[in-house]
């Protein structure tokens, strides 16, 4: 592969440009942005091409020229460094045939790429490095000679493998002025009263119960005649509604654009929409409609006495707003900034003709003082920008493909611009008078960037935050993975989401996970004294099987040491089993981290988190324990969960009985009461005191990527059965980090370098102190919290993870608050049992309602006070920690969960917001 392009070869493409012009204009254009944000030259390394690494890279190519994506470009390469790539010609890139149907694979040979400190360079790639999102942001000129090079930009995204975040069939789509208005309407966003006149529309409409009238014109003449007839009553219902002024709109640059008149003055209105008529093309539209009128300024002191003093009237001022919605990770949509720009009410605003200033800035000029107010209308802007995007996503989805121009194509940004207006009652709403195309939003999202450089990148934030994700996505999609035992519901639905292939293991040949695999092995591997033989018969069966595996994990956490066998036998990505025996076995844990040789000078030493351990592996170890551990103490299993089996023990004789009733129910029942198979040794702990936390920690190649924390309500002791839980956590920054540390330290000190994990620990008055580590990622709800919390799936980053590709991950702030109640069969077998009041079923309505989050962990059981286990969950989700709680109480009232051994007021006590330091 040659390191320069040569003329030949650019000729040789059928789709090619003028490769001096382009590339000149091009290096001209990236160099005075990197100027004016202060950023070095770009470094040509073409020289020395960079080889493909052997694992596949997140690669997301914006076609465009570099003034109108750059803000998208560097923040690119913040979230992501090196793997976004701008390229401003074809010839940049090449096209490959796929196996699948008509697909064709997009290879990048040459590319600026940008890293996380703003700095730029020139690269080759031998060989041409694979494409994983393509966006193609060169405006196509719909008029222009077909010949034009620059129509051989159009559609070329139509047949791509890869994801796809602009297509020519959208953005015209998203121009349609009658379809956007549509939609907008349907999302139940205010609008302008509309009469369009589409001229031979390509689409049909489905106008609804909504003011929009349309009048298809399919001869010019024809359609004069129909804008006489239509616009008279169109402007008499106007009047009747007080509305005083009209807006013309007509598409393209050789039309008059946009004009007001008055609603009294048919004739002009008239004349105005005939000459637009007369430029029309096939499926362009002319549209007149109600105009809005921005909401009067508030009465400022200086304005009025210059006024007074000058002699002068202050003219009539109007104000657009554009906010910039995005699609996150998770498909949900969030407004990232909102920009206005003040003008003259007699003309058209725009970006071209207004300086962008801030909502707060805008409103300020407005004469708002309120904070309280100024935010109600950036969240009422905000709702409604939303909910049009997820309303245009709606619509997309039912559209072919086609119709969209590509396979995985999703519209990830758009621009809705409104007008804020004064209602009759006093109060504001924001009505949307139009929308923006990808292209165009990404363009003008710049111009207040550039302005203030500390939000640089910050509106299009979510956007490459879904790139990203849709890359790694692609990256992952068809990849075989080994999972070793079942495990939980949400595992099978994140199978079909993320369109891997998992082979399953499990010993239950009546698994109804069978139906949701791609492959389902029948093998018995409960046997946790031979864990070398399941992990010889798994391997065994893979070979046999003849499977091409790319990774192996287990979200069980019996499982965790064998698959670690297992993975070290495929040569997998995974924990080793040196790693999983520590973590599994709780007093080896906390040896390890005592003992630890992690030593790192600007990290404390893992011992710090360690807390005091004594073995029993019969009763007369207990005898003299009080030598080595301070009483009161914790008598806790070597293995298990969710405090299954924990007890508080106050001296030596209290130990030795608890221990020896232990002892002699698992002889009579011939069922150890939890350890399940790993046995039910015991060991001594000295008590922490303090409150729980739990951190999900994401870490590769021992490299920490994310960790998110979780508090937990005071537990009932003696047994420490969690009572209540929420995310995000109330503790302050600081104390966060603390646990952060804590958990990486932690998991390093046993080994582990690669996976998702859950960590648990008590914040003590001198820092955090390991209660345990569990080998795999957390269960239950936990999930969907952190996925909902922070736009963060940790089941993808672990399916990720095993198969060997690095996550890129940029958690989001925090957007909500979870809060929870545990229930236990001993504290409420009675209240969920009750009739009409609280039972499993009825919680299951509020559910279905949206009332409550409802998570049952396993079928009610008779009270049973010897081990408490989890029955169910019953969480709320709110804007804040006292919001939250203040729902989740009156929950418990009313469904009588409430109760004297479980307090709701108690148990969410210690959920208080902290100050920010």
């Amino acid at each position: 592969m040659p390191t320069n392009l040569n003329r030949q070869e650019i000729r040789m493409e059928s789709f090619c440009v003028d490769q001096e012009i382009e590339t000149s204009r091009f290096w001209h254009d990236l160099q005075q942005g990197l100027s004016f944000c202060n950023l070095p030259e770009t470094e040509d390394r073409t020289q020395n091409p960079r080889p493909n690494p052997t694992v596949e890279e997140i690669t997301m190519v914006v076609l465009g020229e570099p003034l109108t994506c750059l803000n998208l470009c560097l923040e690119g390469g913040k979230q992501c460094p090196g793997g976004m790539l701008l390229v401003p010609s074809l010839t940049w890139l090449q096209k490959e045939p796929t196996n699948e149907r008509d697909l064709q694979t997009l290879r990048v040979r040459k590319a600026v790429t940008f890293d996380s400190c703003g700095r730029t360079f020139l690269d080759i790639f031998t060989p041409p490095r694979r494409v994983n999102y393509f966006m193609n942001l060169v405006t196509g000129n719909e008029k222009a000679d077909a010949r034009s090079p620059s129509n051989n930009f159009l559609n070329f995204e139509r047949d791509l493998e890869c994801p796809v975040g602009v297509t020519e069939e959208m953005v015209k789509r998203l121009d349609d002025r009658i379809l956007t208005r549509i939609l907008v309407a349907d999302a139940g966003v205010a609008y302008p009263d509309t009469l369009a006149f589409p001229f031979r529309p390509k689409i049909s409409y489905n106008l609804g119960d909504h003011d929009i009238s349309v009048v298809p014109v399919r001869n010019k003449e024809d359609g004069k005649e129909n804008i006489r007839s239509q616009l008279g009553v169109f402007l008499k219902r106007l009047l009747k509604k007080g509305i005083e002024k009209v807006v013309v709109k007509v598409p393209g640059s050789a039309s008059p654009g946009v004009s007001y008149h008055s609603a009294h003055d048919q004739a002009g209105v008239y004349s105005a929409m005939c000459q637009g008529l007369d430029v029309l093309e096939e499926g362009e539209s002319i549209i007149v409609e109600a105009f809005c009128e921005t909401l009067k300024l508030l009465p400022v002191p200086h304005l009025d006495y210059e006024e007074q003093a000058v002699g002068m009237k202050t003219q009539a001022l109007s104000c657009t707003i554009r906010a910039v919605v995005c699609c996150t990770p998770n498909g949900n949509q969030l407004v990232s900034d909102i920009v206005c720009g003040v003008g003259h009410a007699d003309k058209p605003l725009d970006g071209g003709n207004t300086l962008p200033l801030s909502l707060e800035g805008f409103l300020s000029q407005w004469g708002f003082q309120e904070r309280s107010e100024i935010e109600k209308i950036r969240s009422m802007i905000k709702a409604k920008a939303e909910v049009i995007l997820e309303n245009w996503m709606r619509y997309e989805s039912k559209l072919k493909k086609e119709e969209i121009g590509g396979s995985l194509m999703r519209t990830n940004v758009l621009g809705v611009n409104f007008v804020l207006t004064h209602q009759e009652d006093g109060s504001y709403d924001a009505v949307a008078v139009s929308i923006s195309n990808s292209r165009k939003t990404i363009a003008n999202s710049q111009i207040h960037e550039f302005q203030n450089l500390s939000k640089l990148g910050s509106s299009v934030r979510p956007l490459v935050a879904t790139m990203v994700n849709c890359s790694q996505r692609f990256l992952l999609q068809g990849k075989h993975i080994l999972l070793i035992g079942a495990g939980e519901e949400f595992v099978w639905e994140a199978v079909r989401e993320y369109n891997v292939k998992i082979t399953l293991v499990d010993g239950d040949p009546n698994n109804k996970a069978d139906k949701c695999v791609h492959k389902f092995i029948q093998c018995v591997i409960g046997d946790r004294n031979n864990e070398d033989i399941n992990a010889e018969k798994i391997v065994q069966l893979v070979r046999t099987h003849d499977l091409a595996i790319d990774g192996c994990m287990t979200v069980v956490d019996d499982y965790v040491p064998l698959t670690s066998l297992v993975c070290k036998a495929l040569r997998m990505i995974g924990s080793t089993p040196e790693a999983a025996r520590k973590s599994k076995k709780k007093s080896l844990s906390q040896k390890s981290l005592e003992q630890s040789r992690v030593n790192v000078p600007f990290l404390p030493n893992p011992s710090l988190f360690a807390v005091k351990t004594h073995g029993i592996s019969q009763p007369e170890d207990v005898t003299g324990s009080s030598n080595h551990i301070q009483y009161p103490a914790l008598l806790k299993p070597e293995f298990g969960a969710c405090s299954y089996g924990v007890n508080l023990v106050k001296d030596e004789a209290e130990c030795m009985k608890y221990l020896v009733n232990t002892k002699n129910s698992e002889k009579m029942t011939n069922d150890p009461p939890f350890g399940k198979n790993h046995g039910s040794a015991m060991h001594l702990t000295e008590y922490a005191q303090g409150t729980k936390h739990g951190v999900e920690i994401v870490v590769y190649r021992g490299k920490l990527l994310a960790a998110f924390v979780s508090d937990c309500g005071p537990t009932r002791i003696p047994q420490f059965f969690e009572t209540s839980t929420c995310m995000p956590s109330c503790l302050n920054p600081e104390r966060q980090r603390h646990l952060i540390t804590a958990a990486l330290q932690c998991i390093s000190g046993v080994g582990h370098t690669d996976g998702v994990f859950n960590v648990e620990f008590k914040m003590t008055p001198t820092g955090p102190k390991l209660i345990e580590i569990n080998g795999r990622m957390c269960a239950w709800f936990y999930r969907n919290w952190v996925r909902t919390v922070y736009e963060t799936d940790i089941l993808f980053l672990n399916f990720l993870i095993v198969c060997g590709i690095q996550p890129n991950i940029q958690p989001f702030e925090p957007t909500c608050q979870f809060m929870a109640i545990l229930c236990s069969p001993a504290a409420h077998s009675k209240a969920l049992s009750r009739p009409g009041i609280a039972t499993p079923e009825i919680l299951a309505e509020a559910h279905e309602r949206g009332e409550i989050i409802y998570y049952e962990m396993e079928p009610l059981k008779e009270e049973n006070t010897d081990n408490e286990c989890g029955f169910c969950a019953i969480s709320v989700k709110e804007k804040s920690v006292s919001e939250a709680k203040k729902q989740l109480l009156a929950v418990c009232r009313k469904y009588g969960v409430d109760t004297q051994e479980h307090p709701a007021e108690y148990v969410l006590s210690t959920f208080v917001q902290s100050p920010s330091y």
